[in-house]
């Protein structure tokens, strides 16, 4: 009988309800708290877990829990646990460790006794030295809040949202796991052309390829446990055409290169033009009759060349609304009264924070 495992999902907030959703897919039965989701399941679960989730920035076995009211006796009682089916033995490992409301609040002692402790553990005094903070490795999250410490285990050597393509890349860009959500929250369909007039590098759309075509938000990371098997809703790809654009040629030209690398380059056309210059915008006849436009548009003030973001907006949704009935539109949006100006309707899909600003989803009504 397989070992049931204490899982943590996290994500940034407001995605819960998208991560659940991914968790059902894969055959969990998640239960949403602040922050992500709280499921169990099989090592299987957990590497199928690491792979396929597109909207987790970590996933965390949890380890132990005990009463620990000093740092001696949080050395002594991790020197009594049994690591040893945590993480191969050998391998070596960070610790991060946080406190609140606790007699235990020194993170830097609690590291340095938790490593301690378990090097005891292990029966392995190397792993009582602390390894290089640059080095990519495992991590085991400490955290005391009010005098009860938890152990969890994050075996992902670096955040999930790092998918590992996006080496190019301008100034401020989207977070990956946030592009995904976008992806998710706009609804797309397996007959829908998918579209970004302002990609950036590229990331929603990449995002939205990899997703149409059954690659693993993980592809690109080494496996760090047994894989399992991904749930059927992950294979059949999408037939609708991916487009993306930017007016900048060096973005345009970031946004081919991490779709080159993305192994998405054969289904994602990228254009290096003004949005309103797209063949699909400037010419809606020629657009095809379904589809959704899914976009982080600027919400600085201005935008290069001095023009108003108001008329960007107001043109933005000029130009959709010109597509047809077939089509949805989905932006982020930092500044409500700015994604007003666009003149359709939307309804808030989740808010999150992105770049230390609070930023929401919206969405026109589905046609």
């Amino acid at each position: 009988m397989q070992e049931e495992l204490e899982l943590f999902a996290a994500c940034a907030p407001g995605l819960e309800p998208l991560l659940a959703g991914e968790l059902t897919r894969l055959g969990a039965t998640p239960q949403v708290v602040p922050g992500g989701v709280e499921f169990t399941g099989s090592r299987e679960l957990l590497g199928c877990a690491l792979r396929w989730l597109g909207t987790a920035s970590h996933v965390l076995r949890r380890c132990d829990k005990f009463r620990c009211r000093a740092l001696g006796e949080l050395e002594r009682k991790v020197a009594e646990l049994d690591p040893a089916g945590w993480l191969p033995r050998g391998q070596t490992f960070h610790v991060r460790a946080s406190a609140r409301h606790s007699r235990v609040y020194h993170t830097s002692a609690i590291e340095r006794h938790f490593r301690a402790g378990l090097a005891r553990a292990l029966e392995d005094p190397r792993q009582a030295e602390e390894p290089p903070r640059d080095a990519e490795l495992p991590c085991y999250a400490v955290r005391f809040f009010s005098d009860v410490c938890t152990i969890s285990l994050d075996p992902a050597a670096t955040p999930l949202h790092r998918r590992g393509y996006r080496l190019a890349m301008g100034k401020a860009p989207l977070r990956e796991d946030l592009a995904h959500a976008l992806v998710l929250a706009s609804g797309w369909r397996d007959d829908e052309a998918f579209f970004d007039p302002f990609c950036g590098s590229g990331t929603i759309a990449i995002e939205a390829a990899r997703l149409a075509h059954g690659i693993a938000p993980g592809a690109l990371r080494a496996p760090v446990l047994p894989e399992g098997t991904p749930g059927p809703s992950f294979a059949p790809p999408r037939t609708g055409p991916i487009r993306a654009s930017d007016r900048d040629e060096l973005s345009a030209e970031h946004a081919r290169a991490n779709a080159e690398r993305a192994g998405v380059a054969a289904h994602l056309e990228v254009r290096a033009s003004a949005f309103s210059a797209h063949p699909w915008l400037a010419k809606p006849q020629d657009a095809p009759e379904r589809g959704v436009l899914v976009c982080n548009p600027p919400f600085g003030k201005r935008i290069a060349g001095g023009g108003d973001l108001r008329v960007l907006y107001q043109s933005l949704g000029h130009r959709f609304q010109q597509l047809g009935p077939g089509w949805r539109l989905v932006l982020l949006a930092h500044d409500l009264r700015l994604a007003r100006a666009v003149g359709v309707p939307l309804k808030r899909l989740f808010t999150t924070r992105h770049g230390g600003l609070a930023v929401s989803a919206l969405g026109s009504a589905p046609a």
